[in-house]
């Protein structure tokens, strides 16, 4: 009897050892190397990782990161992705054909622009000001372009707002989605996510040119301000700020309620 008590121990024990040995050698590494992690709360999340999974993105207390990363992801990459491959085509709808490649241009080093910009300030001023201003902003942009289609200093200021604003929030795909899903499941909610943001980028590839055949640009313009509107209504009441947090501390942040 003793003896199986014993082997029934064993295993506790073990785990309980490894446990320790496992969180000392993370102390010790990340004193040697300055990392910034919460060493218990990523144990702690490892410990569950084998009962997460792709049904866990839709539990009551992973939903909300599930729907901020996809909606948001998505609504910046449909009207950016949809412009930008037909942007000839756009210029041609408002009538000013003779200048598109000339936009062409402009509309590439915009971007580039733009997301150098994002780049340099994602750590500076917060995510959530990074990316909440800015969907209204391009929203507001492509709501006025459709409404006077006939000013070209409202044309060129409206686009170059948008495409400015748009990439230089596009630079949070590379990082937001990483920080609201813990360690069990960020592989998968990123992973979804990234596919939600790819099939939102197909949506309006495809339906774009079949929208300025049959309904013209201001329709597609308003569209896109929609599209826009909805990713910064979504990102105001649940995008959470993961600015300066850890991995572990940011999901945390994110399954809470946030506060718009």
């Amino acid at each position: 009897m003793s003896s199986a008590r014993a082997s029934r121990s064993e295993p506790s024990r073990y785990a309980s050892g490894s446990a320790r040995l496992t969180s000392v050698t993370a102390c010790a590494l990340i004193e040697k190397y300055g990392i910034e992690i919460d060493v218990d709360a990523e144990l702690d999340e490892r410990a569950v990782s084998q009962q997460a999974g792709f049904r866990a993105l839709f539990s009551g207390e992973h939903i909300r990161s599930t729907v901020f990363a996809s909606v948001f992801w998505a609504a910046l990459v449909l009207p950016y992705f949809a412009i930008g491959t037909y942007w000839t085509q756009v210029f041609e709808a408002l009538n000013m054909g003779d200048n598109a490649v000339a936009a062409l241009l402009v509309y590439s080093f915009t971007a580039v622009a733009g997301v150098t910009a994002g780049c340099l300030v994602v750590d500076r001023i917060g995510r959530r000001r990074l990316l909440i201003p800015p969907f209204w902003i391009t929203a507001g942009c492509l709501a006025l372009v459709a409404v006077w289609p006939s000013s070209t200093p409202v044309i060129v200021c409206g686009f170059l707002f948008f495409i400015f604003l748009n990439a230089a929030s596009s630079a949070l795909t590379a990082v937001y989605p990483l920080e609201v899903f813990p360690t069990s499941l960020r592989a998968t909610g990123v992973g979804f996510a990234t596919a939600m943001s790819r099939v939102g980028a197909a949506i309006g590839t495809f339906l774009l040119p079949m929208g300025l055949d049959h309904y013209g640009a201001r329709f597609v313009l308003l569209v896109g301000a929609g599209v826009l509107a909805v990713g910064g209504l979504v990102s105001q009441f649940l995008a959470p700020e993961t600015t300066d947090l850890d991995l572990a501390t940011a999901a945390r942040t994110a399954r809470e309620k946030t506060v718009a």
